[in-house]
């Protein structure tokens, strides 16, 4: 009798899959913290980082109204992510606190904790 796929060909095809998981997890929040962020000029839409391993702690002014470089720019260091790893999505804008604690009408609500609730949710 012969293996079909071998038992040891297991952990390397799961941690593959949860190599590709975890990816796309990080993608989804973040794609959700950049459309949930209120744009004045895009400044705050652009302030998302994306960092492995240890955060960020610069802040440099930058623009960003449709938040689509700040996505490209977070899915490719996502892209390097492994199952294990610690990944940021962080923002240090100066007026990141105030926003996510309600301080605007385009998101009452914030930001970064309604993106993490929904893809928690999406993931249950």
């Amino acid at each position: 009798m012969s293996w079909k796929n071998k038992p040891s060909d297991f952990a390397t095809t799961f941690l593959k899959d949860a190599d590709q998981h975890v990816k796309k997890i990080v993608g989804e929040v973040l794609q959700q913290v950049v459309i949930r962020s209120p744009v004045m000029d895009g400044e705050f839409r652009a302030s998302h980082k994306v960092t492995l391993d240890s955060p960020d702690t610069s802040y440099k002014k930058e623009y960003d109204e449709t938040g689509s470089e700040t996505l490209a720019q977070g899915l490719k260091i996502a892209a390097s992510a492994q199952f294990g790893g610690l990944v940021y999505i962080q923002t240090n804008s100066p007026y990141g606190p105030k926003l996510e604690n309600g301080h605007s009408l385009q998101a009452p609500n914030g930001v970064y904790a309604l993106s993490f609730q929904y893809v928690c949710e999406k993931y249950k």
